[in-house]
């Protein structure tokens, strides 16, 4: 049985499946709820509006009208009957409690259940509201108290919105003055792997700008970082691998990281043989890509070589010729050479006699040359 709030109906359930109002007055009968399909077990005035919540042992909560005394919201979810139900959060919320020793609650606009709470091992057969505290009495013999902090998780909520916004401004001071240290780790602070990579490219900018070692600067920053840092690096590098524009940043943090730490410093690392299983993929395929670009930069050498100097000069050439090489060796199969993974049309491996003369710089040779060709003419005759 409840009471409403100016004294003017009384409303009781039963185990009929009903609920009946009640004139305060005369206690002439005023209306029956009918929906439940088994007894009810408690029913609850709103202080804000004409309406009233019941609860019953066919687990499910009820909303009805007073105006015309139909239901207006069914909320369903508990998994045994419902026992108690109060409004709260200026009648906009319902919580309840069933027989399972779990709370509900609810928002009465969206008829969805909120969260739900563990609260006692059997029955509950109190609850009540007052002053942001829930107390509930169980057949477990315990009476427990919970205190309401919605505002205090507001206020945080609030207070770390504003340190990201100050974070932020800091962040953008230090990259503007070069500052690139403070940048980095206010960056990793706040767990931002774009702001990161946007730190680390700007700082391997302004190394090569003014022709200093970049991953030297890395390094001095990297053994300064603990292992929960270089895995949360590494988890970056993995990301940014993905994309080629990234690649030589990520592979470039990597190298820092690998070479600054020990192998068995580096195996304390939580889950990082996952993490280089995902980056080692993309680095192959970087690596051929470039390899690929490179080996087609030979034929435009070749052309220019081919047009020659206006001096006649080609001695720059040559030397340049002798000292480069790919990234990657190229892969001979099928007597065909593949260079980033595919196979080079018109290449073919460079025959020599002299097995000293045999290197990683082998020369390729594109097409037939004019000397071979009359040498084969010439055996031919």
């Amino acid at each position: 049985m409840t009471v409403a709030p100016n004294d003017s109906l009384i409303a009781t359930g039963s185990q009929d499946k009903t609920v009946k109002l009640w004139n305060s007055t005369n206690l002439s009968l005023m209306g029956t709820l009918k929906g439940h399909k088994r007894g009810i077990w408690d029913c609850q005035f709103s202080l804000h509006d004409r309406v009233i919540a019941t609860c019953s042992g066919d687990k499910t909560v009820k909303l009805w009208s007073l105006g015309d005394f139909s239901c207006v919201r069914t909320f369903q979810g508990h998994s045994a009957g419902a026992l108690r139900v109060r409004f709260l959060s200026g009648g906009l919320q319902l919580m309840s409690c069933d027989a399972e020793g779990l709370i509900r609650l609810w928002n009465i606009r969206s008829n969805e259940c909120a969260f739900t709470m563990d609260a006692h091992d059997d029955r509950i057969w109190a609850l009540d509201l007052e002053d942001g505290l829930l107390v509930t009495g169980g057949a477990d013999s315990r009476l427990k108290m919970f205190r309401d902090t919605t505002k205090e998780l507001e206020l945080q909520v609030r207070e770390e919105e504003e340190q990201n916004i100050l974070k932020e401004q800091k962040l953008a001071n230090h990259l503007r003055f070069k500052e690139y240290g403070q940048a980095l780790d206010i960056a990793l602070d706040m767990d931002k792997p774009r702001q990161v990579l946007k730190v680390l490219v700007a700082m391997v900018e302004n190394d090569l700008s003014n022709g200093k070692d970049a991953l030297v600067t890395l390094k001095s920053h990297v053994t300064n970082w603990a292992m929960t840092r270089v895995s949360q690096i590494l988890k970056y590098c993995r990301e940014w691998n993905t994309r080629a524009r990234n690649s030589h940043i990520s592979m470039l943090t990597v190298k820092a990281i690998v070479t600054s730490f020990a192998a068995d410093e580096l195996a304390l690392v939580d889950g990082l043989a996952d993490i280089l299983s995902g980056i080692a993929p993309y680095a192959e395929r970087h690596f051929e890509r470039i390899d690929k670009l490179h080996a087609n930069s030979y034929l435009i050498d070749f052309a220019l070589l081919t047009m020659g100097n206006l001096d006649g000069d080609n001695d720059e050439y040559l030397e340049w010729e002798k000292s480069s090489k790919l990234v990657l060796p190229p892969k001979v199969i099928d007597g065909r050479v593949q260079i980033g993974g595919k196979d080079i049309v018109g290449f073919r491996e460079a025959e020599s006699e002299d097995e000293d003369s045999t290197s990683d710089s082998d020369v390729l040779t594109v097409g037939e040359s004019d000397s071979e060709d009359s040498s084969e003419d010439s055996d031919n005759e």
